[in-house]
């Protein structure tokens, strides 16, 4: 059974935290922004809660965390470590409550990142499940601005005459709609967005490094920048790769 001396050590860090039964599976996986604080609400007020969960508590004999660096590699994390392990109660405790994803459908020339309740059979890919809408919103806000890719709905058809809206003046997107960035380039984007959703993130960062020192090597300065904009944005979600960062350009 969990208890208060199984969870007084817990980190203050955020991360991904791991209730084990007696045979030493995976129950249950959960994301916190403060372990300690998350972790020991589970003992609070036992007798009030969903019967779900009283069984959790009950058959929980050990308790495992990983920190993370932020909040929102806690967020990716969970949702990957769930997929993998398919704990009991995950799928158990969220009985009456909605489930989320987020949807890049690869098949378009000019993708972009959906939040959607289930998965269908078509050919996109499939990022969650993900416990809230606004952590699932969050989620996509984030990689938007890092990578900047359009929010719009709809076939996009490149014009150089259209005009790029608000959200490119904003340096939101990169506007292929008015076709200032080619299907080539976009798609790179979009696999640097699936990559760090499946957990590489140093290949993200290893890809941006290689393509901002080439645009600067042509002197294409300004996509330079750009590039190295997303870098740093990248390391201040996932402050761990800046052991890796090179000098400022």
């Amino acid at each position: 059974m969990l208890t208060k001396e199984m969870v007084q050590d817990a980190p203050l860090d955020p991360g991904v935290y791991f209730f084990y039964g007696a045979s030493g599976k995976i129950l249950y996986i959960g994301k916190a922004k403060c372990l300690r604080k998350r972790v020991r609400s589970y003992i609070h007020n036992v007798k009030n809660r969903r019967s779900k969960i009283k069984r959790l508590i009950r058959w929980t004999t050990a308790v495992r965390y990983q920190v993370c660096q932020s909040e929102q590699e806690a967020l990716f994390l969970e949702s990957r470590l769930i997929k993998k392990h398919l704990p009991s109660y995950n799928s158990a405790l969220k009985y009456g409550t909605q489930t989320w994803y987020i949807r890049i459908d690869v098949s378009d020339d000019f993708p972009l990142l959906e939040r959607v309740p289930e998965i269908q059979s078509d050919n996109a890919r499939y990022f969650g499940p993900l416990s809230s809408r606004r952590w699932t919103d969050e989620a996509i806000d984030v990689l938007q601005r890092i990578f900047m890719v359009r929010t719009c709905q709809g076939i996009i058809t490149p014009h150089a005459e259209y005009r790029a809206c608000l959200q490119y003046d904003m340096k939101r997107c990169y506007a292929p709609c008015a076709a200032l960035i080619t299907r080539e380039l976009y798609k790179e984007i979009i696999m640097n967005i699936i990559n760090l959703l499946d957990g590489e993130y140093e290949k993200v960062q290893t890809n941006l490094l290689a393509k901002r020192n080439s645009a600067s090597a042509m002197l294409q300065f300004e996509r330079a920048a750009a590039i190295h904009k997303q870098i740093l944005r990248l390391q201040k979600i996932f402050p761990f790769l800046d052991a890796h960062r090179e000098k400022p350009y």
